[in-house]
C-alpha cells in the first residue's frame, strides 16, 4: 500500500517534469525567405515593379543569387564551446540544450513498430561528425563568426544525400545557407524558455514577430576559410561542404513584354473585364495580411494561392489567365466589397510569377553541386542591400508542389522527375488528426514510395465548418508532419476542387508528370472509393497518360480488440468542439487535444487548437485549468486516484447492520452518489477514520476546500438513517480524480483507422 510520503514524492517528481516541459512552438530553426510581395516596403503594384527592378540591378551589379537547394534542414550550433550539436528550433529542452551525437537517438526515436532507426539519426551523425572531426582547427573561424561562445547562433544548413524532392544529385553535400540567431521566447507566464535576441515588434500589427530566428551578418571570407577546412574532414564521410551555390546571368532582364500580357478577370457569367498586367499593377495594392470572405463563409488570404487560382484560372502548366478556368467573382465571394482585394491579390501573385520568370530564364547555375538553367531548379535566393532577410525568386515554382512538371517544353529525357512513385492522400481534413498522421507515417515506411502529397479539398457553399479553413488544415497538417520527424518528402497542398475525390482526379488529370506512378491512399473500410474506371478516365485527360500509372493503395483498417486502430478518431468530433468555442468545457478541450499526435507537447497542442479557433484559450480558461491538461498533471491525478482506491478498499457489505461512514459533503462518485471514505461499526472508529482522511488530504493539498461529515447508514438501504453529524472542519481537498478521469481519459496511441 502506498504511504502518503510515497505519493508526495511521486507528485514532486512529476511536477519537476512539468517544469522541464518544452514551451516553444515547434518550428523550423531557419528564418523565413520572402517573396517580393511579402516585403513590407512593397505597398502597391508600382512598388512590386520597382522591387524586381532592384533585383535585376543588383544582379547586374554583382549581387549573384544563391540557388535554392531542396534537402533536409540540419541546423547546428556550438555548445559549451567544445562541440557541435543539432537544434531543430522546437520547444523541446533537448533542442535548447543541443542534440549532441550521443543524444540523437533520444531526440529522434526509432519507429515503435518496426524498430527502424529514425532518418535524422544517421543524418545527424554525418553532419556532427564532419563539424566535430577537427573542431580545434576551426575554432578561429567559429570565433570570428561569433558562434564559438554563443549557442543562440547557429549554422542554417541543408543536408543533401542522394535524390531529393526535385533533383537527383551526383554526390552528397552540405549547403551552409549562413549564420542565424534565435529570438528569445517566454512561456505564458513570462518565464524565459529559450535565450536569444530581443523579439522585435511588427510595425504593422504592433505585436512581436513570430519568426524563430533571423540571419545575422558575417564575413564571407571567414566562411570560405571554414568551408575549406571542413571539406578535409567531410571527405571521410563521403560529403562535400559548400557555403554558396551562386548563379550567373546569361542575358538582360526586360520586363516590358510582361507588362503587356492580358490579365482578364470574370466578374460574373459573361462579364469579363480585360486589362493588361501593367494596367492592373498601376492601381493594385499589396493585400498581404488581408482576407476575403468567400460565398461559403470562409476567409482565405486575399493574396494567396487559392484566390490566385480561382480569380485568374491559374495552373502550373499554363501562365495565361484564362476565363474558361476562372470562378466568377459573384460566385466566389460573399460581397462586392472584396472584389478588388481578390483581384489585387491574384494580380500580385501573377506578376511575381511572370516577373520571376524573366529573372529565372536569364540565369544559370554552374557549380560542382548543381548545374544547368535556373529554371530547372526550385528558385533563386538573394539578400538585397539593406535587408536582413532573404528574398526568393521562384517564377513558375510559385505554385509550389503543383509545379512538378515545370520543364514541360523540354524533351522527355531531360525531366529529372520521371519515374517517381507518388502517394496521394486527398481529403477535406477539417481538421487533420492523429489518425491522418498515422497514415502518413505508415506510408512513409514504404521504400517504393518516393514522395507523399496531401491534397486538401476546398469545399464550396456546403461547408461543414467555416472555422476550419483549408489554409488552417494545411498549417496544422504541416505542424503534425514536422512534429513526427518524417524524413520522406511530404507536401501539403490545397486543391481548387470542392471534394477530396475531385481533388485526387484533378491532380491525376492536370498535374501529374511523365512516368509518375500514382497511388491513391484509401482504407479497407472504403476500398471502393476509387474505381479502376474512374482512375483510368482521369488519367486519360493527362497529356502524359501513356507513361503514367494510377492505382489505389489500400491500407488495413483494423478495428478488433488489441489493434492500434481499435479506438476510432473522428474529424467531426474535434470540428464540433472548434465550432462550439467559446462555449466549451475543459473536458471537451481535452478531447480535442487527444485527437492530436502524441509526438506533440501539451503546449504545442494548445497552440494548434488556438490557431483553429482564432482566439486565445486564456480568454476561456485560467492557467490552472490549462495546466491540468499537461501529460504530467494527468499522471499526478492517476497516482492520487490509485491512492484513493486503496483508501476505499476497506468499504464492505454490512448485511443490514448500522454503521458510521465518512462522507464528503459535496464530492460525488461517477454514479452521482456521495463519496465515501470508509465505514466503521462505531462512531469512535469512524472519527478515527476521519482523522486519517484529513491527514491524507493535507499531504495532497490543493486550493479547494471540502467539508466532511459522519453519517449513520444502513447497508440495506444505503441511505442515511436520520442521524448526521457535521464536524465543522475544513481541510484542503484536491479536485475529484473520479470526475477528472471521466473528463480527461489517457491519450491513446496513434492509429491508421480514422474518419475523415
Amino acid at each position: 500500500m502506498l504511504e502518503p510520503a510515497d505519493i508526495k514524492a511521486l507528485i514532486s517528481e512529476a511536477l519537476d517534469e512539468i517544469l522541464e516541459e518544452e514551451l516553444l512552438t515547434e518550428g523550423g530553426a531557419g528564418g523565413h525567405m520572402r517573396h517580393p510581395f511579402d516585403i513590407m516596403d512593397v505597398k502597391d503594384g508600382q512598388g512590386l515593379i520597382k522591387k524586381f527592378e532592384q533585383i535585376a540591378k543588383e544582379i547586374e551589379g554583382g549581387n549573384l543569387p544563391d540557388t535554392k537547394i531542396d534537402g533536409t534542414n540540419t541546423s547546428i550550433k556550438v555548445v559549451n564551446g567544445e562541440e557541435f550539436a543539432m537544434d531543430r528550433g522546437s520547444s523541446k529542452a533537448i533542442d535548447v540544450e543541443g542534440i549532441t551525437v550521443d543524444r540523437l537517438p533520444e531526440r529522434f526515436k526509432p519507429d515503435p513498430q518496426s524498430g527502424k532507426e529514425h532518418g535524422m539519426v544517421p543524418a545527424g551523425k554525418n553532419v556532427l561528425g564532419i563539424f566535430n572531426e577537427d573542431f580545434d582547427n576551426i575554432k578561429p573561424e567559429l570565433k570570428a563568426l561569433g558562434m564559438l561562445d554563443d549557442p543562440t547562433k547557429f549554422f542554417n544548413m541543408e543536408y543533401v544525400k542522394g535524390t531529393t524532392n526535385v533533383l537527383a544529385y551526383d554526390h552528397d553535400f552540405l549547403k551552409i545557407h549562413g549564420v542565424n540567431q534565435f529570438y528569445e521566447k517566454s512561456d505564458r507566464r513570462g518565464n524565459p524558455v529559450r535565450p536569444g535576441l530581443e523579439r522585435p515588434i511588427n510595425k504593422e500589427t504592433g505585436k512581436p514577430i513570430k519568426d524563430p530566428s533571423v540571419p545575422v551578418p558575417y564575413d564571407q571570407k571567414v566562411m570560405d576559410s571554414l568551408v575549406e577546412k571542413l571539406n578535409k574532414s567531410a571527405e571521410k564521410y563521403g560529403f562535400k561542404v559548400y557555403s554558396s551555390i551562386p548563379s550567373k546571368a546569361t542575358g538582360g532582364f526586360d520586363y516590358s513584354p510582361v507588362m503587356d500580357v492580358s490579365v482578364p478577370v470574370t466578374l460574373s457569367d459573361g462579364n469579363v473585364e480585360d486589362k493588361t498586367l501593367g494596367e492592373r499593377l498601376k492601381d493594385a495594392k499589396n493585400r498581404i495580411g488581408e482576407k476575403v470572405q468567400t460565398a461559403d463563409g470562409r476567409k482565405p488570404p486575399a493574396q494567396g494561392k487559392e484566390i490566385y487560382k480561382a480569380v485568374l484560372g491559374a495552373t502550373a502548366q499554363d501562365t495565361n489567365a484564362d476565363p474558361q478556368r476562372q470562378v466568377p467573382l459573384d460566385k466566389l465571394l460573399a460581397s462586392e466589397e472584396d472584389y478588388q482585394k481578390a483581384i489585387d491579390g491574384a494580380v500580385f501573385w501573377h506578376a511575381t510569377r511572370l516577373l520571376g520568370n524573366v529573372i529565372m530564364s536569364n540565369m544559370e547555375v554552374d557549380h560542382p553541386a548543381v548545374k544547368g538553367p535556373a529554371t530547372e531548379h526550385e528558385g533563386l535566393v538573394v539578400r538585397l542591400s539593406g535587408d536582413d532577410f532573404d528574398t526568393k525568386i521562384t517564377g513558375e515554382f510559385i505554385l509550389g508542389g503543383e509545379a512538378t512538371s515545370f520543364r514541360a517544353a523540354e524533351p522527355e529525357e531531360k525531366k529529372e522527375i520521371k519515374g517517381k512513385t507518388i502517394a496521394l492522400f486527398p481529403g477535406s481534413f477539417k481538421p487533420p488528426h492523429k489518425g491522418h498522421l498515422s497514415v502518413i507515417k505508415q506510408v512513409a515506411k514504404n521504400k517504393e514510395i518516393d514522395e507523399i502529397r496531401v491534397i486538401i479539398s476546398a469545399p464550396g457553399k456546403d461547408v461543414r465548418s467555416a472555422k476550419v479553413t483549408p489554409e488552417k488544415a494545411k498549417a496544422v497538417f504541416e505542424k503534425y508532419i514536422q512534429a513526427a520527424g518524417i524524413t520522406k518528402p511530404v507536401s501539403v497542398e490545397i486543391s481548387s476542387s470542392p471534394s477530396p475525390i475531385g481533388a485526387a482526379y484533378e491532380y491525376i488529370g492536370e498535374l501529374a508528370s511523365p512516368g509518375e506512378k500514382i497511388l491513391l491512399l484509401t482504407s479497407q473500410a472504403d476500398a471502393d472509393r476509387y474505381t479502376p474506371e474512374a482512375m483510368e478516365k482521369a488519367k486519360g485527360t493527362n497529356k502524359n497518360a501513356e507513361t503514367m500509372t494510377v492505382d489505389a493503395l489500400t491500407l488495413p483498417a483494423c478495428r478488433d480488440e488489441g489493434c492500434d486502430t481499435a479506438n476510432k478518431v473522428s474529424a467531426s468530433t474535434i470540428r464540433g468542439i472548434v465550432d462550439k468555442h467559446p462555449d466549451i468545457t475543459l473536458d471537451e478541450l481535452q478531447t480535442a487535444l487527444n485527437h492530436m499526435p502524441e509526438e506533440m507537447s501539451s503546449q504545442d497542442k494548445l497552440t494548434t487548437f488556438e490557431s483553429l479557433i482564432d482566439a486565445s484559450l486564456a480568454d476561456t480558461f485560467n492557467d490552472e485549468e490549462l495546466n491540468m491538461l499537461s501529460e504530467s498533471v494527468i499522471f499526478i491525478m492517476e497516482v492520487i486516484d490509485k491512492a484513493l482506491d486503496i483508501v476505499n478498499e476497506t468499504v464492505r457489505k454490512t448485511r443490514g447492520k448500522k454503521e458510521w461512514c465518512v462522507f464528503a459533503k459535496t464530492a460525488k462518485t461517477k454514479e452521482g452518489k456521495p463519496r465515501s471514505f470508509g465505514c466503521r461499526k462505531s462512531l469512535k472508529a469512524a472519527e478515527k477514520r476521519l482523522a486519517q482522511v484529513e491527514r491524507f488530504k493535507t499531504m495532497t493539498e490543493a486550493d479547494e476546500l471540502e467539508e466532511y461529515e459522519i453519517v449513520e447508514v444502513s447497508a440495506a438501504s444505503g441511505m442515511g438513517m436520520g442521524y448526521g453529524r457535521a464536524l465543522n472542519k475544513s481541510v484542503k481537498q484536491p479536485t475529484s480524480r473520479d470526475n477528472f478521469s471521466k473528463k480527461h481519459p489517457a491519450m491513446p496511441v496513434a492509429h491508421a483507422g480514422f474518419e475523415p
